[in-house]
């Protein structure tokens, strides 16, 4: 096991602890920040402000493109430097730069905290540490973290009595006390155990990953354990949804646990949700909740447990007519650079003199060819599926599906061509 995998998942799921107020949840950092979504909902949350223009449903690589360069120029605009970090780095899933993305958002939002100073956080966050714990001499955020013994001691530094045999813990069971350490934060201080015992235990443990834990200790305090503040909730179903189709998500909550409740509310009526539970390693269950939608509009999803909302609730569902595939107010044509067919490759053509004829390419809406070869098997397949054919090229005005190739030809030959393309963009 390497540093860098202990960083990756640390990361991974401190990310997650900033969007379950969104009901969303990432796997695979460098995979799930392509295309640009996330991000921008994580910089919101992070920064309490709105980004306001940005693609809700990037399909096509330049609007994945196009969402992390508003990213990127939002976090400039916070007055954080980023140092070799592009927009394209992270759409194109460079795990290196993604993980140093990820650690400048932390080490401005959270380690250095409100008035700090990125330069100076490490220390001013190393000092705090030593002025807790003082008996242990802590001169960093690796190995001294190893045994668990350091861990322990802050957590009853913070909660007296919380941990008072803290020093005659075995430096060898450094898993064991740290496990102890983490649920102890966690119930008495409300902080999340981002880092793993295993982990914070691995001599190879990267600094940047035991500041990430550390550094949520600052602002925590006793309280009383709150297992509904424990919950987690995530899915698309708790974000967007389409009229008739099944939306879904997850809630996850932890042993000990009592009555978890979810209602369902339409703009007209209500959906009963269908729930089936599994049992989580740590003890805990997993609801996962199945809906449909069948009207379009704002849907409501309420979660509770024992009649308190959980981290999120309640949650806001956009339900639409159709999946989208971004291209609302937009011309474009979806087609292969690969064809091997006589009439795929003569159906591009005869396309394009069409096209080329009715001047659409010089039109503001148009959009430039896209090549399903470029985009990620996802969106190519939501192309297919929502044209109802793999027929190419594939041509959607507004978001909606027109036709192929012969298509297009025949409503030109009946006069019909013209009143398709003639729309205002919105």
């Amino acid at each position: 096991m390497s540093w860098q995998d202990i960083q990756k998942r640390t990361f991974t799921r401190w990310t997650n602890v900033m969007l379950k107020v969104r009901g969303m949840h990432v796997e695979n950092l460098d995979v799930d920040l392509k295309n640009g979504v996330l991000l921008i909902n994580l910089l919101e949350v992070l920064s309490r402000k709105t980004i306001p223009v940005w693609n809700k449903h990037p399909r096509v690589p330049h609007q994945k493109y196009e969402n992390n360069k508003i990213a990127i120029d939002f976090i400039a605009s916070e007055g954080i430097k980023l140092v070799n970090i592009g927009s394209e780095d992270i759409t194109d899933g460079n795990v290196r730069i993604t993980m140093g993305l990820i650690w400048t958002l932390i080490l401005h939002y959270q380690v250095a905290g409100d008035g700090g100073a990125d330069g100076s956080a490490k220390a001013d966050l190393l000092k705090w540490v030593q002025s807790k714990i003082p008996e242990y001499g802590i001169k960093g955020f690796t190995k001294d973290w190893n045994d668990g013994r350091a861990l322990n001691a802050l957590v009853n530094a913070l909660a007296p009595g919380a941990a008072p045999g803290h020093q005659s813990m075995n430096p060898a069971t450094g898993a064991s006390n740290n496990e102890k350490g983490l649920g102890l934060a966690e119930d008495i201080l409300g902080v999340p155990p981002v880092i793993s015992a295993e982990d914070l235990a691995n001599p190879r443990v990267d600094e940047q990953s035991v500041m990430t834990y550390i550094s949520l200790f600052r602002n925590a305090e006793p309280k009383k354990r709150n297992l509904a503040q424990l919950c987690e909730a995530y899915g698309p179903g708790l974000v967007e949804g389409v009229v008739n189709d099944p939306s879904n998500f997850n809630v996850n909550v932890p042993k000990g646990a009592g009555k978890l409740e979810v209602k369902v509310n339409g703009p007209k009526n209500d959906a009963k949700p269908e729930i089936v539970t599994k049992p989580l390693p740590n003890g805990g269950t997993q609801y996962s909740v199945k809906y449909t939608p069948n009207i379009p509009g704002t849907w409501k999803v309420s979660v509770t447990l024992d009649g308190e909302h959980i981290p999120g609730s309640i949650f806001t569902v956009n339900v639409l007519e159709a999946v989208s595939l971004g291209g609302e107010g937009k011309i474009r044509v979806f087609y292969s650079t690969t064809s091997s067919s006589e009439k795929g490759r003569s159906d591009v053509v005869g396309l394009q003199r069409l096209l080329e004829a009715k001047q659409v390419h010089k039109r503001p809406d148009f959009e430039p060819w896209i090549p399903v070869d470029t985009m990620d098997r996802d969106d190519r397949e939501m192309v297919f599926k929502k044209a109802g054919t793999r027929l190419l090229p594939i041509v959607y005005v507004d978001d909606k599906y027109v036709g192929d190739n012969d298509t297009m030809q025949n409503l030109e030959e009946v006069g019909k061509l013209n009143t398709v393309l003639n729309y205002k963009v919105k």
